[in-house]
This record gives C-alpha cells, structure tokens and sequence, in this order.
C-alpha cells in the first residue's frame, strides 16, 4: 500500500496541499478527483519525488520512501511525451529498460502489453504514424511495461475514447490485480465513479471526502412525481424511517426522501395522494461532491 501522511506544500502565499493524508491500497485503483485547481498535479509530482513537501510522509508498506526509492514505480505525467521517430515497440522497450529490467523481458512485456490494447499492428510504426487515441494507449503501455510496484498516472483520462478507456482500465485492472496500488488523478468525474473503486476528493489543496465509491454516492434515494409535492413533504416529514426529504422541483411536483428499504419506501408512497411516478435513484459523485466545490 502507497501511504501519504499529513502532505503540505506552499509556495509563496498559495497553499497547494494542506494536510493531506490517505492510502492507496494495494490490488485496487484509488481516484484523486478535483478540479484542475485542487492540487492534483502538485500531489501526483511529491508522490514521485519530484518535488519535496514541507511536511508530510509518503510510504510504500510502512517505508518511507526517499530520493532514489521510486525506481520501480510507473508514472505518467499529465505532459505526454515521446519519440515521435521511434518506432512504438522500441520507444516501449526503451522506456522499460530504464527501469533496470532485462531486454527480453522488456520486449516480452512490450509485444503482450500493445496486444492487449489491440495495437499489435502497430508496434513498428514510428510513433508519428498513430492517433491521438493509440498514442495515449502507447502511453499506458510504455507506463507498465517494466511490471512497476506502484502506478501513478496524472490526468488519467486524456485522449482516450471509449474503447480506449475500456481497453486501458482493464489492463490497469488486471495490473492492481496482481498487488498494486494503483493511482489515478484526473477530473473526470464520471470515469472515476466508473472505474476506480476509492475516491479522494481533493478540494484546494484539502481532502473534502474518502473512501469507497459504494459509500462515497451514500444511500439510495427515492424520488416520486405527484400532484402536491409539498403537502406531500410535510406528510413525509412526520413518518418514522423517513428522513432527508425534500422538494425538487415544485412546477413538476417531485419529491425525494431516503427510506430503510425499498419495502418501507414503497409503502409509505401507497399512502400517498396522486402519484404519478415512483423510482429508485442514486447520487452520482459529481451530484454528492462537484457542485459542493
């Protein structure tokens, strides 16, 4: 697990990261989510050591790491790079030795990573030759090809399409898979809720909320269409078990509350007076955490 305690950075008057902690588990992909402002580039560089914090620990399994501690770790930066010239399976190679591994088994790792992100056909194209969409791919495979300890990639969703999105995060699933901590910091709200399984929301440099995305989106609400939203809602409001209720939308009359069960909430909605719809619905991140920034 990859541990960071108690993180701050400034500079001058601007505060990047204040007090930030939390822990990246080992065999799942954890989010940092926030805005391009949060702090997230700044905390993706002081997990890599590429800048020093002034305070705060970062810790691979309770070790603290120092300057030279991060040899087998798998970055990519939000600054896309490359050798436009070089042909995809050796700029691949050539990045994977840099890690200390083997060149058979950079090669190995090359020719089996580009076929799972069904670029086989590519690997002796020089680089120039691809789409933005493959060159991302390549990206990701040149990042795992050395079988890194950790995964750390910023703006983690750029250039990809769909496909490309379910191609990457299957590999990047299967990677974590194997014991990895692995670590994305994008903006994508949605990709997030999709893909990783714990979110940090970081909000100007301070974590806002963490944990699971299950406990993160909270409970299940219930949301009903009917004639009088709000004489409704004052009904509501005097039920045992019935909390959180409010009025969404007065011209349309809809109404939301939170319930112990489906059960109890399609009971209570019985008793209501002209319901037009009932429905099971669940906050996404964005709705419980974007609009709070």
């Amino acid at each position: 697990m990859l541990t960071l305690k108690e993180i701050s950075l400034s500079k001058g008057k601007r505060t990047y990261l204040d007090e930030v902690s939390f822990t990246a588990k080992a065999g799942r992909i954890t989010a940092v989510v926030g805005t391009r402002s949060a702090g997230r580039t700044e905390l993706v560089r002081v997990i890599m050591g590429l800048i020093s914090p002034d305070e705060g620990t970062v810790e691979l399994e309770d070790f603290e790491l120092d300057y030279g501690d991060r040899q087998n770790f798998g970055y990519l930066p939000a600054e896309r790079g490359g050798y436009p010239n070089m042909r995809v399976l050796d700029q691949i190679v050539y990045l994977a030795r840099l890690h200390g591994i083997t060149l058979g088994a950079a090669e190995r790792n090359a020719l089996t990573l580009l076929s799972r992100l069904e670029l086989a056909d590519r690997g002796y194209a020089p680089l120039k030759n691809l789409s933005g969409t493959e060159i991302a791919r390549v990206d990701i495979a040149a990042t795992l090809a050395a079988d890194p300890d950790v995964v750390v990639i910023d703006d983690a969703f750029a250039g990809l399409d769909t496909q490309s999105t379910e191609l990457v995060m299957s590999l990047l699933r299967a990677h974590a898979a194997s014991g990895v901590p692995v670590l994305l910091a994008t903006d994508n709200w949605e990709a997030a809720q999709a893909y990783a399984d714990d979110v940090v929301v970081l909000n100007q440099g301070r974590i806002s909320a963490a944990g699971s995305v299950e406990k993160l989106r909270g409970a299940v609400k219930y949301r009903v269409e009917l004639t009088d939203a709000e004489a409704a809602a004052k009904s509501l409001e005097k039920r045992q078990g019935i909390s959180d209720v409010t009025v969404l939308d007065t011209a349309d009359n809809v109404l939301s509350f939170r319930a112990a069960d489906a059960k109890s909430a399609a009971q209570t909605v019985a008793g209501l007076a002209d319901v037009k719809s009932f429905e099971s619905v669940r906050p996404t991140l964005a709705e419980q955490y974007k609009e709070a920034l």
